[in-house]
């Protein structure tokens, strides 16, 4: 096999630059760590506030049970206090620095309208604020309040003949809890807020009360990890690095550089490259019995020639170690037009070797 100076240089130049990549790359991925980050969790917790609140009752016709349970309707004569307790539970991942905050406040609020804007507030503390540290994943808190509404009423009333402006009033008391979590020298925060609304001075009401509170949150941070060696990957890369250095040896070595091609095989080929679709091959040379034969120089003229004759162009190729030629036919009449070009004679060793290579 024979290929040309230009081709056997590049096919050798690029068996070896692939060579050489895949055996760096398999360096690479052998000798140098690889990392593979993933977020992990080092501190996380849950949280959760709940209200529920009794009626108390004063002696009456009425009821025969102590106090009335949430979510009823309830006359004001016959209550004597409202139990409100908060539950909160707190629950960590694992045990932190701890500082937790609870109090319990009311506002009493004067509305006006439909929107239920506000015309005046007044505000009580019935729980002054209270700093708990320690060291635990858990906490839980149990705040039991109990509230006078005759207190609040006798406010009310007061406001209201002093301004003359008999208003819708509300109680509306809240807890309030505010966690510090700290772990591996940071912190979470949490804030839990339930609260309770009560009409004061409406004889039969119904109170209102938030729905379970929650919160969650973690602290996190992104770890690295060595990723193992891929055997196989790095197997795989030595094994091609190494076909392809053998394959780049073997074009060196046993691949032969070809002879460039001669005057004649050149012009056939641009012949044939220029104006392949217009010739017709001929298995056998034409006797020269016609007596009007007219040379033509060029295959440009010959192809002239058969576009205004409207024929074809035929030719007849010889190569052998004997004689090597083509000829060119346009045929009018008895008249033929004619072109023929000679090749130089070949050694029989260079012929075959020639014929070898075309295959």
């Amino acid at each position: 096999m024979k290929l040309s100076r230009k081709v056997k240089i590049f096919l050798v130049t690029l068996c070896l630059v692939l060579a050489g990549v895949l055996f760096a790359l398999g360096i690479y991925s052998w000798r140098v760590p690889q990392y593979k980050e993933k977020e992990e969790i080092i501190y996380s917790y849950q949280s959760k506030g709940n209200i529920d609140y009794k009626v108390f009752l004063r002696p009456n016709l009425v009821y025969d049970e102590p106090y009335l349970p949430k979510d009823r309707n309830y006359i004001l004569k016959y209550i004597d206090y409202i139990e409100t307790k908060f539950v909160f539970e707190y629950k960590g991942s694992a045990a932190a620095d701890l500082t937790t905050k609870y109090q319990v406040t009311a506002k009493l609020l004067g509305l006006h309208g439909k929107e239920n804007e506000i015309l005046w507030s007044k505000d009580y503390v019935l729980v002054s604020p209270v700093v708990e540290e320690e060291r635990d994943a858990v906490k839980k808190l149990e705040l039991t309040v109990p509230v006078k509404l005759d207190d609040y009423l006798a406010v009310k009333e007061k406001n209201s003949a002093d301004s003359e402006v008999n208003s819708p009033v509300v109680l509306e008391v809240v807890f309030t809890v505010q966690t510090n979590a700290a772990s591996a020298g940071r912190s979470l925060e949490d804030t839990i807020v339930s609260n309770l609304l009560i009409p004061i001075g409406e004889n039969v009401f119904k109170i209102e009360s938030s729905p379970e509170a929650g919160g969650e949150d973690a602290l996190t941070t992104t770890m690295k990890y060595v990723i193992p060696v891929n055997t196989v990957k790095v197997s795989i890369l030595f094994i091609f690095s190494l076909l392809f250095l053998i394959l780049a040896i073997a074009i060196a070595m046993l691949v032969k550089v070809a002879a460039p091609p001669d005057r004649f095989t050149k012009s056939i080929t641009q012949i044939f490259k220029e104006h392949g679709e217009r010739l017709a091959g001929l298995e056998h040379g034409l006797p020269y019995k016609y007596s009007d034969i007219i040379d033509v120089n060029s295959i440009d003229d010959m192809v002239k020639i058969a576009d205004e004759l409207s024929q074809p162009v035929l030719y007849y190729k010889v190569d052998t170690p004997l004689e090597r030629k083509i000829e060119f036919y346009v045929f009018d009449g008895n008249r033929v037009y004619y072109m023929v070009i000679f090749g130089d004679i070949l050694p029989v060793e260079n012929y075959i070797q020639t014929k070898f290579d075309s295959k």
